[in-house]
């Protein structure tokens, strides 16, 4: 079988021959590769069909050094998915990439059983190591990785437009003939119009090319070098969190829907991800300018700030800089660079994204995964930036918000943190409403105090008419627990009729107030309460005197411990039977 990757046009041949099965079954697992790697699947690597191609060679040895290799893709039974579930317990790893790549070949196959499907579909995949899990940058890390990349944008811009400039004064003939920088211009012309610099006649560079820097610094006077255009795809892939690999085969052509003259100036460039597959492969992606009530804030800080802050800026300077290699090569994509060394355009197949990223993170001073020590600089990987762009964005780009919300925000500690802090918050807020709501004001001795200088100023301080006041401080409007404020005013009777409820509810009734002289009845009752807990059924007790018991401790933390011990043995026997009535309940209403 032959794969051909549809953006590279590369071609390799994957033998299933070699598989230790039958040839039904090597026939059936070139069908199973075909259909997820062909037009119509959504793998269009070559990477991933080699990988899809390991994996099912992997199975069939598991199955073959137990014995238990099926003739047919019929006779796959639980027990065979089983196997492989054995022999690698010991690496989860290794377990989760064999278990994910065998369901996404064989889920919608029909020649399956319906009892092999179901087993390889039932099992949970082991967790992923915490190694391996794509974590997002810190603020000074990624402060670190985008300094960098925004220094190989600025070098490259100031670089490319001096060359063009140094070539216009050439075409213009304002350079002193006989200079250098003639000299110099005269390479550029001819590498502008040719792609080539001079050459012997054996088809070696000509010596001048060396004395004028080398034929890849003349070449770079007007077009990107790799490692630009990584950190340009890098930048962009930061700017719209879009993924690095899909960002780096945008083209060059797009469409301005703004007509270049609108405020909200905005870029629509077409993208492929052939991994949603072939009905949803293709987007349009919007680059967009910072909008019109953030230019100023912006360009108050730096010269320059717009154009880091710019998906839009930041596009157009790519196709800026990279249009003589383009118009060389003959390539349509926004990324490519040319070399006259190597006589070829890097548009057909930009970058190998692993190779070429490690590379210039390396070369930047970011260490490799090996290299990496805490604390240090980090290690750039095209993951960790765009999960460090979406939680920044907090905003789907290219999936759904279901996808942002389970997938990428769901692992991010900074989101988990943030959650928690939120949540929290908002518990503490409703206990702390719950507890407002449960307390029931008490008027403490000092208040008393105050009353009996000045009975209006009281009443106004507690919002009571002077009248009620007097009475409540009598004690003429005792019930039990407390006094009330108005018994022709209760929560669940019609105004004007005198309340019903348990004086229990009194508690939690905005007409409620507690006094001192009424501290002896509530500690006791509040005792009294508790010590029928542990003998009581929990989910009773809780609905019956739960509320009731935290109100009266709330009214007892209003007392220092002397005087609530001064209280207790001041209980007369009038309350005490008061107490013994309430709690037996033949004060209730029946």
């Amino acid at each position: 079988m032959v794969f051909y990757e549809e953006q590279s046009g590369k071609s390799h041949t994957l033998d299933f021959s070699s598989f230790p099965a039958p040839l039904a079954m090597q026939r059936w697992m070139a069908v199973l590769l075909a259909a997820q790697c062909g037009a119509r699947g959504g793998s269009k690597r070559l990477a991933t069909a080699k990988k899809y191609h390991w994996v099912l060679r992997r199975f069939t040895v598991v199955l073959s050094d137990a014995g238990r290799v099926p003739s047919t893709p019929g006779e796959l039974a639980p027990e065979h998915f089983q196997i492989l579930r054995d022999r690698y317990e010991d690496h989860p790893t290794s377990l989760r990439l064999y278990l994910q790549a065998l369901r996404r070949l064989m889920r919608k196959r029909d020649d399956l059983t319906e009892e092999a499907l179901h087993d390889l579909l039932r099992t949970r995949l082991p967790a992923a190591a915490e190694a391996t899990q794509v974590m997002a940058y810190s603020d000074h890390e990624w402060q670190q990785i985008m300094t960098a990349v925004r220094r190989d944008v600025r070098i490259s811009r100031d670089r490319i437009r001096a060359g063009v400039r140094l070539l216009a004064r050439f075409r213009d003939g304002e350079l002193i003939a006989g200079s250098r920088e003639e000299a110099l211009g005269r390479m550029l012309e001819e590498y502008a119009t040719t792609g080539d610099l001079p050459r012997n006649e054996s088809g070696v560079l000509r010596d001048e090319v060396s004395r004028l820097g080398g034929a890849m610094a003349i070449s770079g006077m007007l077009s990107l070098t790799r490692d630009e255009s990584t950190a340009f795809a890098l930048l962009l892939s930061a700017l719209t969190a879009e993924n690095f690999g899909t960002v780096k085969t945008w083209p060059a052509l797009h469409t301005r829907p703004d007509g270049r003259v609108s405020a909200q100036a905005v870029a629509l460039v077409e993208e492929t991800k052939p991994r949603r597959g072939p009905d949803r492969e293709y987007m349009v992606v919007a680059l967009e300018d910072l909008p019109a009530s953030l230019r100023e804030l912006a360009e108050s800080e730096d010269t320059e700030p717009r154009l880091f802050l710019s998906p839009l800026r930041v596009y157009q300077l790519l196709l800026e800089l990279t249009q003589t290699a383009r118009r060389l090569s003959g390539a349509t994509r926004a990324f490519v660079s040319y070399s006259p060394k190597r006589r070829s355009a890097f548009g057909r197949d930009m970058w190998n994204t692993e190779v070429h990223v490690k590379h210039w993170s390396q070369t930047r001073g970011f260490p490799s995964m090996r290299e990496a020590v805490a604390g240090g600089p980090p290690v750039v990987q095209v993951r960790r930036i765009r999960q460090s762009a979406l939680e920044l964005k907090r905003r789907p780009v290219a999936h759904s918000r279901e996808t942002l919300r389970d997938h990428y925000l769901k692992r991010s500690r900074t989101v988990q943190e943030q959650s928690r802090s939120v949540v929290g918050k908002a518990l503490r807020e409703q206990v702390a409403k719950g507890r407002t709501a449960m307390e029931v004001p008490v008027f403490t001795p000092a208040f008393l105090d105050r009353a009996a200088r000045g009975l209006e100023a009281a009443a106004a301080e507690a919002g009571l008419d002077p009248e009620v006041m007097k009475r409540l401080l009598a004690g003429d409007q005792d019930t039990v627990l407390t006094g009330c404020v108005d018994h022709l005013a209760g929560p669940d009777t019609p105004p004007g009729t005198p309340c019903t409820a348990s004086f229990f509810a009194c508690l939690g009734c905005g007409n409620a107030r507690a006094l001192p002289h009424q501290l002896p009845v509530q500690i006791v009752v509040r005792d009294r309460l508790l010590a029928t807990r542990p003998n009581s059924d929990p989910a009773t007790w809780h609905a019956k005197y739960q509320a009731a018991a935290d109100r009266l401790e709330d009214i007892l933390r209003h007392y220092t411990p002397a005087e609530r011990e001064q209280a207790r043995a001041k209980l007369s026997d009038g309350q005490s039977e008061l107490i013994d009535d309430l709690l037996a309940g033949r004060l209730d209403l029946r």
